[in-house]
Formats: C-alpha cells, sequence, structure tokens
C-alpha cells in the first residue's frame, strides 16, 4: 500500500512541478543566450535591455520553485490528511504510518529533482556561456579527476546521504509541526508556525548542551573508528559528516513519532 500512496503522491505533486522545472531550465537557457548576445560589442541596447529582462525572469523562476514546493508539502500533507479528504485517506486499506512515508518520501523525491534542475540549470548557463569544447574537456577533466580519487567519492557519497537525511528530517519537522498546530481549536495555521519556531530554539538549545554534543561525539567515533586506520582524510570526512548524520536520524525519529502519534492516536478531524 505504500508503493500505492507514493505513486499517488508523485503524480499529485508532478503535475505541478514538472512544468515549474521545465520552465525554470528553459529560462536558464533563454537567460544565458540573451547574456551573450548581451555581451556583446555590438549588441543593441534593446538587445541588452532584454538580457536582463531575462535574468529578473531567471531569478523569479528559481524563486518561485522554492515557493511552490513548500505549499505543496504543507497542503499536500495538511488538506489530504487533516482536511476533509482525511475522512477518506484514512478508510483505505493504509497504517497512519505509511501515509507519513508516502508523503515524505514523494515531497523528498521532488525536492532532490528540484536540486537536479537547477543544477542542470546552472549548467546550461555555463555551457551556452563558455567555448562548448573547451567547456567539454574541462568537464571530462573534473570526472576523470573525481572519479579516480576513491577519497572524493567517499565525500560525494557523504555528502548526498547527509543532505538526504537533513531534507527528510526537515520535512517531518514541518509534519510534526503542522500535526501539533492542528490539536488546537482555532487559530491552527498560526500554532503550526509557533510549533515549528519552538522546534528550531528547542533544536539549538539541545544542540548546545555539554552532555549531548559529548555522546554525538562519542557516537562519531565509534562509527568512523573502521576507517581511521586507513587515510587521515577519510577520518576527517566521517567525524565532519558523522555528527550531522546523527542529528538528522535523532530529529527523523523524533519529529516522525511525533507527527504518527498525533495522527494515530489524537487524530482531530473537526
Amino acid at each position: 500500500m505504500l508503493g500505492k500512496l507514493f505513486k499517488h503522491e508523485c503524480r499529485a505533486m508532478g503535475r505541478v512541478m514538472i512544468p515549474l522545472y521545465l520552465v525554470m531550465i528553459f529560462i536558464a537557457g533563454l537567460f544565458a543566450f540573451n547574456m551573450k548576445i548581451g555581451m556583446s560589442q555590438s549588441a543593441r541596447t534593446l538587445l541588452q535591455r532584454f538580457a536582463i529582462v531575462t535574468s529578473f525572469l531567471f531569478f523569479a523562476a528559481v524563486m518561485a520553485v522554492f515557493v511552490v514546493m513548500f505549499i505543496m508539502v504543507v497542503q499536500r500533507f495538511y488538506k489530504n490528511l487533516l482536511g476533509t479528504e482525511g475522512y477518506l485517506m484514512f478508510t483505505l486499506p493504509a497504517n497512519t504510518l505509511q501515509h507519513i512515508a508516502g508523503k515524505a518520501l514523494s515531497a523528498m523525491l521532488w525536492i532532490v529533482l528540484g536540486i537536479l534542475a537547477g543544477v542542470a540549470s546552472g549548467f546550461l548557463i555555463v555551457f551556452i556561456l563558455s567555448d562548448v569544447p573547451e567547456f567539454i574537456k574541462e568537464l571530462q577533466y573534473a570526472w576523470s579527476l573525481v572519479m579516480g580519487d576513491h577519497v572524493k567519492v567517499l565525500q560525494i557519497v557523504m555528502v548526498v546521504i547527509v543532505i538526504l537525511l537533513g531534507i527528510l528530517e526537515s520535512l517531518c519537522k514541518i509534519y510534526a509541526a503542522i500535526a501539533l498546530g492542528h490539536q488546537f481549536n482555532s487559530h491552527r495555521l498560526l500554532m503550526s508556525i509557533i510549533a515549528f519556531i519552538a522546534f528550531g530554539i528547542a533544536e539549538i538549545a539541545l544542540t548546545s548542551l555539554p552532555v549531548i554534543r559529548h555522546w554525538i561525539g562519542r557516537a562519531s567515533y565509534f562509527l568512523s573508528f573502521s576507517e581511521q586506520g586507513k587515510t587521515a582524510t577519510v577520518s576527517v570526512i566521517f567525524s565532519q559528516s558523522v555528527p550531522m548524520l546523527i542529528t538528522s536520524l535523532i530529529g527523523i525519529v523524533l519529529y516522525g513519532g511525533m507527527t504518527w502519534y498525533l495522527l494515530d492516536r489524537r487524530l482531530n478531524l473537526e
């Protein structure tokens, strides 16, 4: 059932996000093309102004992606589970954890695709503005340089894992704030915002406690101990990334557990 919920969420978000991503990439190409013409000495003033306009359009497209994505994440969770659609959703043969996981995984997928769309837009701009053969040559050299070094590959893998877990933790925090704010009979949106801010303050306060930092440091040492005998660089990678991984995992468990409890045991659809 989780797979069906995941597919349904992906389709619902994809109808909005795919056109938006394509528009952003298209505007990025248009912006780069007009910038290349506008930088020419023979370019007319009208073309130079049009290049400035397309730069503002590209900035607006990037901002629109972030804003719409955030609205979609909040709306899909609130409207689908805590709104009028919740009466139907909770009659499906799926438990509360599957509902939460389906929405979190779908939202994380579209956020990752949004990041990739942004990277593609950046590559397109550089590709158009630079000398094409030289750009391809530099890209091939960078690829061979990275893939030929196992330490760099490990760095990339750890960064990807940290980003994915960070995204999932943020989604769980948003869901927990919405579920907590929905426990109130009035001003639910305001209470959700206050809950989200309170979560952030609590995180800062807890992670600054010496005892918490001590146990995270010990866990980091334990997880990276097996790699310390290989190279010092690998040890540094683990010492920097493992604390972030641990805090993200703790946040996922705590916020996800809170969301599950509020939806499963204290659900209020009135």
